[in-house]
């Protein structure tokens, strides 16, 4: 029962496992790797889903609000790292943290890319339960 929360049709299931938020059945991005996505020659548009057929971009300028999600999630990452950088590392330059958060945030952002993206069309679209 612990796991009840992640099962078909709560968007948390969605989220992890790169599904389309309508049908939880075809897979939201090419590649559940974030960094293979960026390699892939999809021209920045995901498209549709190949079940349901759920377009993604619903309008023009619909992924502005998953830059949202992106920044806060990369705030989210730096503060982390600031904190445990200064907890374990008491007399580190302030310009080795800068240096430090800005490398990891770097690599990360395909990471926050893809989660942001997810977690931005799952606001807006439900689990339909007849694509069962």
């Amino acid at each position: 029962m612990f796991f009840n929360w992640l099962k078909k049709g709560k968007k948390i299931y969605s989220i992890i496992y790169n599904l389309c938020p309508k049908c939880h059945s075809s897979p939201f991005w090419p590649s559940s790797n974030p960094y293979k996505n960026i390699i892939i020659k999809n021209k920045g548009d995901i498209g549709f889903c190949k079940k349901c057929n759920l377009k993604y971009e619903m309008e023009p300028g619909f992924w502005f609000g998953a830059m949202y999600i992106s920044y806060a999630i990369s705030i989210f990452i730096s503060l982390s790292l600031w904190v445990f950088l200064n907890y374990f590392f008491s007399n580190i330059s302030i310009t080795n943290i800068i240096i430090i958060i800005s490398s990891f945030l770097l690599l990360c952002s395909p990471i926050t890319y893809y989660f942001s993206r997810l977690l931005w069309i799952n606001i807006f679209v439900s689990y339909d339960p007849k694509y069962k």
